[in-house]
């Protein structure tokens, strides 16, 4: 091994940059997204709002072409056939044009234009001021079977959608991709369907440098073993971190897997996290080469709309508060160089 790898070894998704450099691993700061946004990002939020704008003016003009057309037809028709027929002509020109004005509308207000400009260039913009290394593809999300993979899940998942992909290939090997996604299952109860939510918000994976020892999960209070798509027996470990362990419950097949890949650097983001979001769960899978973590979310995170303002600073940077912390929590779980927590073992 070299010695360029031995300073790098461990340091997880933050190491092994392509220019031989070590770069950052500390998260950004709203200050600093902010000055971010004013110096790069306003200019292009600007051109999306006047597609959005000129997409929305298309489409009235569409109903104001159309009211003098079915007017005009209507009198020439009347004029032709007689007055008698008036109310039979009006009702069919209604019909007939507002149907064509319809689909025009449609077709106006569909236009990807504006979605395109926000996605591809703001969006875009915030995931590479986070990480320059991301790669960014708005329509692709995570495959269902990754969140089967992680084995976090024991209900399967009957409906899947998602949006915002990202992904980074390091020269070292690790692979790492997110995107937003929905999953649902469907249930029978009482002879009628219900369909109940799996996971929404934020799923991460990452293919990692190196084998990992045994099976570990991180799960918020509420979800157990049960919850788990896990048919190896697990054991419950409390650490010594008293504010953890009341909102987090650790499980892990051996002593040595927790030894090897908790540390208190993971502790303290996941931590952090939640001071932050306490209404919002963090679940976190590591087995072999895998990694796997998911932070939740009520909603789609960031999907433009034709009728409402593109400029919603707030909203962005809520977007990018949490793709940082993602990066971050992702880093932390990496990362194997820092020390590990003291645990002990808890009764079945």
């Amino acid at each position: 091994m070299s010695s360029l790898d031995e300073d790098y070894r461990g340091a997880g998704i933050g190491f092994a940059a392509s220019d031989g450099t070590k770069p950052k691993r500390d998260m950004k700061t709203t200050e600093e997204f902010r000055s971010f946004f004013a110096s790069r990002l306003v200019k292009e939020l600007e051109s999306a709002e006047n597609a959005r704008k000129s997409t929305i003016l298309k489409a009235i003009m569409v109903w104001v072409i159309t009211i003098p057309v079915i007017a005009g037809a209507t009198w020439g028709i009347a004029r032709w056939m007689g007055q008698e027929y008036l109310i039979a002509i009006l009702i069919l020109n209604v019909l007939v044009f507002g149907f064509v004005a319809y689909m025009f509308w449609r077709e106006m207000l569909s236009s990807r234009r504006f979605y395109n400009l926000f996605k591809g260039r703001v969006i875009d913009g915030i995931i590479r001021f986070v990480d320059e290394r991301l790669h960014y593809i708005p329509h692709r999300y995570l495959s269902p079977s990754v969140l089967v993979k992680s084995r976090l899940f024991a209900k399967p998942i009957h409906a899947f959608e998602g949006d915002d992909y990202c992904f980074m290939q390091l020269d070292n090997g690790v692979f790492l991709e997110f995107s937003e996604v929905h999953a649902k299952t469907v249930e029978r109860k009482e002879g009628k369907k219900q369909v109940l939510p799996v996971f929404d918000g934020l799923f991460a994976h990452v293919h990692c440098a190196e084998a990992r020892v045994g099976d570990l999960y991180i799960l918020p209070k509420g979800m157990t073993e049960a919850d788990l798509y896990q048919p190896g027996r697990l054991t419950t470990y409390k650490t010594d971190v008293e504010e953890f362990d009341k909102h987090f419950t650790v499980y892990a097949s051996s002593a040595a897997t927790i030894r090897r890949h908790l540390t208190n650097s993971l502790i303290q983001a996941i931590l952090e996290f939640h001071r932050q979001n306490p209404n919002r769960m963090i679940l976190l899978a590591s087995h072999g080469r895998e990694l796997y973590l998911g932070m939740t979310c009520e909603s789609h995170l960031f999907e433009p709309n034709v009728w409402q303002s593109l400029k919603d600073v707030k909203g962005l940077e809520e977007f990018f508060a949490d793709v940082n912390a993602l990066m971050h929590l992702l880093n932390a779980a990496t990362d194997l160089s820092g020390s590990p927590v003291r645990t002990e073992a808890q009764p079945a």
